[in-house]
């Protein structure tokens, strides 16, 4: 059977990015009166505070897929279609950790601007809830950069590549590779120091030299070529000087045609940055991921980003790493004075505090944790909900 065209005499267009599903409960849905939104997300918090699960006797259990076109809520069995919401007619989204509720503004297809309604689901645990939020903001940032593309601002490696200090403030293990390694701290064990391979021999040097030759050779070599971060030359020097103090015999080397893991590793690395790269755009089902994206405005210009906190509501914010400081970050704040930036820092033992406070958190999201809801620092409190930007008040 062929597929009935749409209405511009066109069959339909596939749709674009991945379709990520998670299971929620049901509430309902409640009428939000017709007021500016900051007004609508007050009235939001103090009815979902005061909304008890024991009071919605039809809940249900229900799967809720969420794409770049929209959102659709089915049944258990993935059989019935119960809600389906296009991403433009989405408002708001937000939730409550403390009662792990998720919920997001809506309006019905062809409705007006007045008439919208909130929907609510639970989660037996905090993190089901934030997941549900977090996928849904997601939504929100990538459809705006299929909506701008020219606002769009993608590191050179990657939407999941991060850079030394980026948010959770650790290195992906794929960067660890281009570290230096320190002969001072290598452990001397015999096994340890057998397990490093040989590094290829240059063509240059020729195959009618010695292995002892060759060695001075990309000693020499590897000295007047060397710079931080060059993983190809500390091994080397660790190896000579181990058999030079008799802790290793050189019949430990290997073959000068043998290609380490390390190699191999970053070979990987730049083979698969391309495919990285067509991954743009798509949804992660991976939590922390998400909350790096959400939080960082990943892909989205850092002037956009800004402009973005100026349409949204009080408390949204925007946390990026300092492009050229290590372990420190920019938190920059919708408040009612406008768009506030603060300092992040990160101690040497591992601790998180902003500037001219003196309490630290073990990481980043405990202490954005402690400033969003009723708790207040130096600012207003960090807001939960985000506006969607490609939100549209009429079909």
């Amino acid at each position: 059977m062929k597929k009935q065209p749409s209405g511009n005499g066109r069959a339909p267009e596939p749709a674009r990015g991945r379709v990520v599903g998670r299971l929620a409960e049901y509430l309902g849905s409640f009428r939000i009166e017709d007021v500016e939104l900051q007004q609508k997300v007050q009235m939001i918090d103090k009815r979902l505070q005061g909304l008890k699960t024991q009071d919605c006797p039809r809940r249900q259990t229900v799967v809720l897929k969420f794409c770049l076109q929209g959102l659709k809520m089915y049944s258990t069995e993935g059989e019935a279609l119960l809600m389906a919401h296009a991403l433009k007619r989405i408002l708001y989204s937000t939730w409550r950790p403390m009662d792990c509720q998720f919920a997001f503004v809506a309006r019905n297809p062809h409705s007006p601007s007045s008439r919208l309604f909130c929907h609510v689901f639970v989660g037996s645990q905090p993190s089901e809830v934030q997941a549900l939020h977090l996928l849904l903001c997601r939504s929100f940032q990538l459809c705006y950069l299929l909506m701008h593309p020219e606002k769009q601002d993608w590191p050179p490696s990657g939407p999941t590549q991060r850079e030394p200090g980026k948010l959770l403030g650790s290195l992906p293990e794929s960067q660890l590779v281009w570290e230096s390694l320190n002969p001072e701290d290598i452990s001397q064990n015999v096994n340890a120091l057998v397990s490093f391979r040989r590094l290829p021999c240059p063509a240059a040097f020729g195959s009618s030299l010695s292995v002892r030759e060759r060695l001075d050779l990309e000693e020499r070599s590897s000295l007047a070529t060397s710079h931080p971060g060059n993983p190809f030359c500390s091994p080397i020097l660790v190896r000579k000087k181990a058999i030079r103090s008799k802790i290793l015999r050189s019949g430990a080397y290997r073959g000068c045609t043998f290609e380490t893991e390390l190699q191999q590793c970053v070979g990987e690395m730049f083979d698969t940055s391309c495919d990285g790269q067509a991954s743009r755009g798509n949804l992660t089902e991976h939590d922390s991921s998400l909350m790096e994206n959400v939080w960082s405005f990943a892909g989205i210009d850092r002037d956009a980003g800004v402009a973005l906190l100026r349409s949204d509501v009080l408390g949204a914010f925007l946390l990026r790493a300092e492009p050229e400081a290590v372990n420190q970050w920019r938190l920059t704040v919708r408040t009612r004075c406008g768009v506030v930036g603060y300092q992040i820092y990160r101690s040497q033992l591992g601790k998180f505090s902003i500037e001219h406070l003196q309490a630290q958190f073990p990481s980043m999201e405990a202490l954005l944790e402690r400033h969003c809801g009723g708790a207040r620092g130096p600012f207003c409190a960090l807001a939960a909900g985000r506006r969607n930007p490609c939100y549209e008040a009429e079909d």
